[in-house]
């Protein structure tokens, strides 16, 4: 009897373990939040260039889609960095996007965290705020990739737009 009863047990202990355990959620950035959160890294941006007593920024599409294209391939490259795998440089990728000016800064970054985790591992570095309170800047494009485990691939574009010159008639 002893033997049956420890049979069972040992198989219900063996058939407990097979239950799948349920992973913690991990949050997708969605399409609805986009918008919110690129307004919200300009409105941190404009912050400190405020203090810096620089213009601020207005948000740029085609510096945003020079940032998620970047975005996209450093994801690929699994390499964090402003080098594109064609070797294209920040200058080369705005302009592929339409952006007609010059690129000031290109920040990028590899994490978990949150935009607002990122622009602050951003102001922290010198080379990066240098970037963000440049005073020749006008535009500024955030873009990121986000993996299935939630790992974003973080890049933000600033530069600086060519002068319009409107000719009037005399």
């Amino acid at each position: 009897m002893f033997r049956i009863i420890s049979v069972l047990l040992l198989s219900l202990f063996v058939v407990s373990g097979c239950v799948p355990v349920e992973e913690s959620a991990v949050h997708q950035i969605t399409a609805q939040e986009a918008n919110s959160i690129r307004l919200n890294q300009l409105d941190l941006v404009n912050a400190v260039r405020a203090q810096a007593g620089v213009p601020a920024l207005t948000l740029s599409a085609s510096l945003t889609a020079a940032a998620l294209t970047h975005a996209r391939d450093i994801a690929v490259q699994k390499r964090a960095w402003n080098f594109g795998s064609d070797r294209s440089s920040p200058q080369t990728r705005a302009e592929r996007a339409g952006f007609n000016g010059l690129i000031t800064g290109e920040d990028v970054a590899e994490s978990f965290m949150s935009n607002i985790e990122i622009f602050q591992v951003w102001a922290a570095d010198s080379r990066a705020k240098q970037a963000m309170i440049d005073p020749r800047a006008t535009h500024m494009g955030l873009g990121w990739f986000q993996e299935a485990n939630g790992k974003l691939w973080w890049v933000m574009d600033i530069g600086a737009a060519a002068s319009v010159q409107v000719a009037t008639a005399e």
